[in-house]
């Protein structure tokens, strides 16, 4: 690789020589010597290129599908960073894979493993919103009769961003299949709350899915300005929050 020297810098391949820029600068070096896409797949000593493509591939399809399936607290708002950071989580649960040789490594046996569970409980979806935090309090999941409920309740500790009259908090039940990504995910009606609410306690309860598949039940949270008995949602980082409160069989 050398430096390009001239007043104009040149993009391209002239006899043999790619000139291209980078991080603002011209360079110039003789084409050839990358990886074909031939011999990604031919070739013996390409053998990790090849696993890590594989496995990234795997990691992602199944992150589409868990994200599509959590698509109605995840799309009022869009982040730019989830995508990332929910391909390092997929990733990393599927390191944790120890029924595979490397190269077939899946999410599955990573998250029925309790290290995978925990690392999907604590994953931070809205980091900008944290769900219990705003709510003061962090509340009670049950999830053998599938009910949140929080008590020791003060409207009055929650911050509602400026112009927002309404909360609304909805319980979500996710059972997610991750080898054949079946799922069905199941709703609580959601339960809107106004700044004059003077209850101490909440509860919401959702139904169990018929779907077969790793559990993974959901908080969400969202603000709203109710204008003449229409509600509008708002959508700023800081106004749209999920909270994962579980995940089991």
């Amino acid at each position: 690789m050398a430096k390009q020297i001239g007043i104009i810098p040149l993009t391209g391949t002239l006899k043999g020589i790619n000139f291209y820029v980078r991080e603002g600068k011209p360079f110039a070096r003789k084409s050839g010597g990358g990886f074909s896409s031939d011999a990604i797949r031919k070739k013996p000593k390409m053998v990790r290129v090849r696993e890590n493509a594989s496995e990234f591939g795997h990691c992602s399809s199944v992150k589409k599908h868990f994200r599509l399936s959590l698509s109605p607290f995840l799309c009022i708002r869009k982040d730019g960073k989830l995508h990332g950071r929910m391909m390092q989580l997929f990733m990393k649960l599927k390191n944790l894979d120890r029924l595979n040789i490397r190269g077939q490594r899946r999410v599955g046996p990573g998250i029925d493993t309790e290290a995978g569970k925990q690392l999907l409980r604590n994953f931070v979806f809205t980091p900008d919103c944290d769900v219990l935090a705003v709510l003061g309090a962090a509340g009670n999941y049950d999830s053998m009769a599938g009910t949140y409920s929080l008590t020791n309740f003060d409207i009055r500790n929650v911050w509602f961003p400026e112009g927002a009259t309404h909360l609304a908090l909805t319980l979500g039940l996710l059972h997610f299949d991750f080898e054949s990504l079946e799922q069905e995910l199941k709703l609580s009606p959601p339960l809107y709350l106004d700044k004059e609410f003077t209850g101490t306690s909440l509860s919401l309860n959702v139904a169990p899915p018929s779907v077969f598949g790793v559990a993974v039940a959901v908080l969400g949270m969202k603000f709203y300005e109710e204008v003449n008995g229409v509600f509008h949602i708002f959508k700023s980082a800081k106004a749209v929050g999920v909270e994962v409160l579980g995940v089991g069989v």
